[in-house]
């Protein structure tokens, strides 16, 4: 076929008027997935026991499949995925059974999942009472003593579980003797907290500051059960309520998350879960998965870090902290409002996550410095690292970016 000088140069006009309008698009590879015992993102479920479901898991952003009957532990890593082991012998809610029968189960289950490496953890119980801590206790000092090398998994009570005046003090109190008791690898909670009228729960932060004061205090990392369908009065699910949850989570310093739930529930009004009660994705699932690669684009930038505070600006939540607690920032601009997470890395250098805590409406944002440093921003979309260029100063609703800060170089000879 042959091709006219005018065909050949009206086609080159065109492909330099686009390449002059802007960038041309390319396909960017994704960093490697986070392994659990990096960053946890797991379903909250017992998904159906098949490589298509436990593969399509994995597909969304998960690195774990959820909760798992010992017998599908080796369909489990048949695909190269872990889970929670979950058995009807763990009681954790019978205060009944004495050590002996607690210690003779727990090293029944561990020798019945054997070696396998889908094991991640054992699901001990799902928010527990204060009254429960001690039976909870000796489940997870069993499994412990027994399993050392995996995690001895227990899901807290919210905030709002404490009614009454004084709340935080109990809810810490609650994180507290858990804690004491168990001394975890990692604890987790939960608190829904977007709302079908498109706020956020009122006490949503006072429940992460309180969560993060523990987790610092007792140098246990915490995961974040995150709101990943509707039912009640929760919102159903949008790019901005996973993001945010993400985002929200990490500012404060989680280092896990889950998602209630994944698959869909034949009760009440729950719906648009990601996967459908068919086996079907919903439109969730696309959103959950762009929700997902969040920490595996920031991973690698993240995990070193350490909180060291956290702010809210302009207006500050009941319970949380404003700008002038701020280690960093002198004063942020845009309309906001914001979440800004305040970090260290290993060679004290600052790093800041600054979220839109707007569901609905994108923002301009922009830092003024304590101190004079260089500020590069970390991808959320490819995990590329790179100096702050035209239009990052945009956050979409719900959404954040990382800065690395580093010292100006001097000039000094």
């Amino acid at each position: 076929m042959q091709i006219s000088y005018r065909t050949l140069a009206v086609a080159l006009v065109a492909l330099f008027g686009v390449c002059a309008r802007g960038q041309m698009s390319e396909i960017t590879r994704l960093p490697a997935a986070l392994t659990p015992e990096e960053f946890p993102i797991f379903p909250w479920d017992h998904l159906q026991a098949s490589k298509e479901a436990y593969e399509d898991a994995r597909a969304c952003g998960m690195n774990l499949v959820g909760f798992v009957d010992p017998k599908n532990l080796d369909l489990v890593a048949s695909v190269g995925m872990k889970g929670f082991v979950a058995d009807k012998s763990i009681e954790a809610r019978n205060p009944a059974l004495g050590d002996a029968e607690i210690e003779q189960r727990v090293k029944a289950l561990v020798e019945k999942a054997g070696n396998s490496p889908a094991v991640f953890g054992y699901h001990i119980i799902d928010e527990p009472q204060k009254r429960e801590v001690k039976t909870v206790a000796k489940w997870t000092n069993a499994f412990q003593a027994a399993a050392p090398k995996v995690i001895a998994y227990t899901n807290l009570l919210p905030i709002g579980a404490f009614g009454g005046t004084d709340i935080q003090e109990k809810f810490t109190d609650y994180v507290d003797s858990y804690v004491a008791a168990t001394h975890p690898k990692a604890f987790s909670f939960d608190w829904y907290s977007m709302m079908d009228d498109g706020s956020i729960r009122g006490n949503y932060f006072e429940c992460l500051e309180a969560v993060r004061r523990e987790s610092i205090k007792n140098n246990v990392p915490f995961w974040n059960v995150c709101l990943g369908c509707a039912h009640f009065r929760y919102a159903e699910p949008s790019p901005a309520t996973l993001r945010f949850q993400v985002f929200a989570s990490m500012a404060y310093g989680a280092r896990g998350i889950g998602w209630f739930t994944f698959t869909g529930r034949d009760r009440g009004n729950y719906r648009l879960s990601a996967i459908d009660l068919q086996g079907r994705h919903t439109p969730t699932w696309e959103m959950l998965r762009d929700a997902n690669e969040i920490p595996r684009c920031l991973g690698a930038s993240y995990l070193p870090l350490k909180s060291v505070n956290v702010f809210h600006s302009p207006d500050v939540p009941e319970g949380c902290q404003g700008i002038s607690s701020s280690q960093f920032v002198k004063n942020i601009k845009g309309a906001g409002p914001f979440l800004v997470g305040e970090f260290t890395d290993p060679a004290g250098n600052p790093a800041l996550l600054v979220v839109n805590r707007n569901l609905q409406h994108s923002t301009t944002w922009g830092v003024t410095l304590k101190n004079k440093a260089t500020m590069r921003r970390v991808s959320a979309l490819t995990g590329k690292v790179r100096a702050i260029g035209a239009e990052d100063d945009w956050l979409p609703p719900g959404g954040g970016i990382l800065l690395l800060l580093s010292p100006v170089a001097s000039t000094q000879p």
